[in-house]
């Protein structure tokens, strides 16, 4: 198993679908038929959370008729958010696990008719080229050891014109783990804005934008006082049993400046 594939799946663990399922309904939901807004944080895998995500939406002009990739979708939130909007979504994702469960969401959420989640790595998904308008990736790069293969086939599947938006934390790898995304310094890529700025003019971007804070969205973490018990849906499901020691360790990283959540949006000519 390379870094980047410990990495990415210290996130699912086989029974992530019954973590979930069990979270919904102690929220006196019902798994099989959600509502907008039934999923809460639990949906929103990054910094700032469902705030985050329309934030991102808004910057890159997405809405009805919208053409979005999503790279590292995870479990479909924020392709969820976008298809709301009236974008049409594909959602790639390396982890079967989380793919399968993302099909299973959309389809109790009634957008699996403008979402399709497909199990691929973001460097080789083996779609059409230029058959999308923009592209997302939100929190995906610390997981990334080849940042540049990804933004590479971004490139190639965007249309000119398309606009490629990057909402990660930036900064350096010299961190207090464990972390959100890693356990561990060994499983993690954090990278400074100006090397993802590198990698995407070397790949043929212009960088269109850079917004230290992401356009200051608000952070949607819990108090660091809580215990760290069960998460339910107040933060995203995937951080499991000790989610709250990972948002106490990266909440302490941002306001040291360690890291920043950066919003950088980049023009395919």
């Amino acid at each position: 198993m390379s870094d980047t594939e410990q990495s990415i799946g210290r996130y699912t663990s086989g029974d992530l679908r019954e973590r979930l399922h069990a979270a919904l309904r102690a929220a006196g939901k019902e798994p099989a038929v959600l509502l907008p807004g039934d999923l809460g944080e639990a949906d929103h895998f990054h910094t700032g959370g469902q705030a985050a995500t329309a934030a991102v939406a808004t910057a890159l002009d997405i809405g009805l008729g919208t053409r979005v990739l999503d790279v590292g979708a995870g479990l479909g939130g924020p392709a969820r958010f976008f298809a709301s909007l009236g974008a049409v979504v594909t959602g790639v994702e390396r982890d079967e696990e989380l793919v399968q469960l993302a099909r299973e969401l959309n389809t109790a959420s009634a957008k699996s008719g403008s979402v399709a989640m497909l199990v691929a790595p973001g460097q080789r998904t083996n779609l059409a080229t230029g058959s999308f308008d923009t592209a997302v990736m939100l929190h995906v790069g610390m997981n990334l050891q080849n940042k540049a293969a990804v933004f590479a086939e971004v490139h190639r599947l965007l249309r000119p014109g398309g606009n490629f938006g990057i909402f990660d934390l930036m900064g350096t790898n010299a961190l207090e783990y464990p972390m959100p995304w890693a356990d561990s310094p060994a499983a993690s890529y954090v990278e400074a804005a100006s090397t993802y700025e590198r990698y995407l003019r070397t790949c043929g971007f212009a960088i269109r934008q850079d917004v230290p804070g992401g356009t200051k969205m608000p952070a949607a973490l819990p108090p660091t006082g809580q215990s760290t018990g069960d998460a339910g849906l107040e933060v995203p499901i995937l951080l499991g049993a000790d989610a709250h020691q990972r948002i106490r360790n990266v909440s302490a990283a941002l306001k040291s400046g360690s890291l920043t959540a950066r919003l950088l949006v980049a023009l395919r000519p």
